[in-house]
């Protein structure tokens, strides 16, 4: 096991490589989408959010957590890896064969015939999958995310920016979003495996595969309720309200997942193999947890709540005419997703813990408010459905709570203290660009301009509140988290950089002391460093 300061150090770089290639992907995706949502109608994205969630629930069944076995598993041999790689390969092949065949049961559920062959194409994903996740699993147990951060990127332009462009320039419509999906599958299985070079040799003598199945099967289930739960709402629109109305709701909650989602997913994908290696150290995982939750709820809030505010020119923007519906549905989503995101932590924990039973408990206590919740507001259409999500999170936000009070000891207290700096920052960054979003209105000004001020103008409030005012918690996340990078700096000569650095850290220490008055349980993320 590498040492604690070798972890921080490869956790810091491989969180740096993987939010350099969020950002990237996120002006790809950006751009991506509002050049498809003026190709193709809502239509044509409901239609493939129908299918996407047919094919995610054969991903549960296709590769039974192994992968993520292969990642938590203190030490690893060669017959674990053939066995991950024959499960995954066999399991996908099966399981892509199944749903083809069974693609017109989709019709039961969904009542939207044009769904079935969209359900047979896309079937042959979860085959690409197969063989592609021992060697993704691999990589993020290596902590390799320079390559995955690089192999990703390329595979998304090829994919999306190109095939699936010139696809639906050409008029293939919705087919066109199903092309730029398995090519993008099948560049990642390739230039994975080119990556690795694990062995492609099967295996079969169960020795090997009991101990990677007795984690991965808990950690499947517990996925698969995470799916149910956040494709519900999908399911249930689609159903209920059609295909029209289930694309605008999905690019609705595009504008706020996509960026909310690849900065945490950069940070999240890096934490769990991190997790994993000090799962037995309480104190330090506690530390680590806190910091994560501290830092992330400090930028996603006040995220949220810019999105919100600017939600009319955002979709005049990205999505164009005839997408206004989508407006009250993305100011309402913005208040679930970024909480979801958040408690994403606590999972991350329970699984590096293995603590999967508790995990369990509490997504299927979700899944029943959230249906619940459904059942109260279906009435008031999509408006009503994004509700429902938003208190769930709620519920969920809780739940999550408890787990961490229970198995990492923490108070309720600290638990809450650490959303303190971002709700605040949240109320700041809405309070500022409500009034900047009504100062525009009267300069009549076009709707990408109006949107670039209001980007501006919310980056430099929440820079302002992070960088020059921090609160005390955050203060203490912020000088653990810079101190660290200030030892990582290459000896000699100080440049420009590192002497900024170093005076920013003077004026951390000078501002107010790092003793956690008042919360005495309070560890610092630069535990790590002892």
């Amino acid at each position: 096991m590498a040492s604690t300061n070798n972890l921080t150090a490869s956790t810091l770089h491989s969180i740096s490589w993987t939010t350099a290639a969020t950002v990237v992907t996120a002006v790809l995706q950006i751009g991506y989408t509002a050049v498809m949502a003026r190709l193709l109608t809502p239509a044509a994205f409901g239609l493939v959010a129908l299918a996407g969630v047919v094919l995610r629930f054969g991903t549960y069944f296709s590769q039974i957590g192994l992968e993520q076995a292969l990642v938590q598993k203190a030490e690893i041999s060669e017959e674990d890896v053939r066995a991950a790689f024959t499960s995954a390969a066999l399991l996908g092949g099966l399981c892509a064969a199944v749903l083809a065949l069974s693609a017109p049961l989709a019709t039961l559920v969904f009542q939207e015939p044009a769904v079935v062959p969209l359900v047979r194409v896309m079937s042959l994903g979860l085959l690409v999958n197969g063989l592609s996740a021992t060697a993704l699993a691999i990589l993020r147990r290596q902590m390799a995310f320079r390559t995955l951060a690089v192999l990703e990127t390329i595979s998304y332009v090829l994919a999306y920016a190109g095939l699936g462009i010139v696809l639906a320039w050409r008029g293939f419509g919705v087919w066109s979003l199903v092309a730029a999906s398995l090519a993008q599958g099948v560049l990642v299985a390739v230039l994975a495996y080119g990556a690795t070079r694990h062995s492609l040799r099967f295996y079969f003598h169960w020795s090997r595969y009991r101990p990677l199945l007795s984690y991965g099967w808990r950690i499947s289930f517990t996925s698969f309720l995470e799916f149910i739960t956040s494709s519900l709402d999908t399911l249930l629109i689609g159903r209920v309200l059609g295909a029209t109305l289930l694309g605008i709701y999905n690019r609705a909650a595009m504008l706020i997942t996509l960026p909310l989602y690849l900065l945490t997913h950069s940070v999240s994908r890096v934490v769990f193999p991190a997790f994993s290696q000090i799962q037995a150290d309480v104190v330090k995982l506690r530390a680590v947890y806190l910091g994560s939750v501290t830092l992330v709820a400090a930028v996603v809030l006040p995220l949220g709540a810019g999105v919100a505010v600017a939600a009319p020119v955002l979709v005049q923007t990205l999505l164009g005419p005839g997408w206004e519906m989508a407006v009250p549905v993305l100011r309402i989503l913005c208040a679930a997703v970024p909480l979801s995101l958040i408690t994403m932590f606590a999972g991350i924990v329970c699984d590096a813990r293995a603590t999967l039973r508790a995990k369990v408990n509490a997504n299927l206590l979700a899944l029943a408010t959230l249906v619940g919740f459904f059942w109260l507001l279906h009435g008031y259409g999509l408006v009503g459905f994004a509700g429902a999500l938003v208190l769930n999170e709620g519920v969920r936000t809780l739940l999550y709570m408890r787990l961490m009070h229970l198995d990492l000891g923490l108070s309720y207290r600290r638990l809450s203290a650490a959303y303190g700096p971002g709700l605040l920052h949240g109320a700041a960054v809405g309070v500022a660009l409500g009034g900047a979003s009504l100062a525009l209105s009267y300069w009549a000004l076009p709707a990408p301009t109006a949107l670039a001020l209001l980007m501006l103008g919310g980056a430099l409030v929440l820079a302002m509140l992070m960088l020059a005012w921090p609160r005390p918690l955050l203060r203490r996340e912020l000088h653990s988290l810079l101190s660290r990078l200030a030892v990582g700096q290459a000896p000699g000569a100080p440049g420009p950089a590192t002497r900024a650095l170093a005076r920013y850290l003077q004026f951390l220490n000078q501002s107010a002391p790092f003793a956690g008055r008042g919360v005495p349980e309070l560890e610092s993320v630069s535990s790590l460093q002892s």
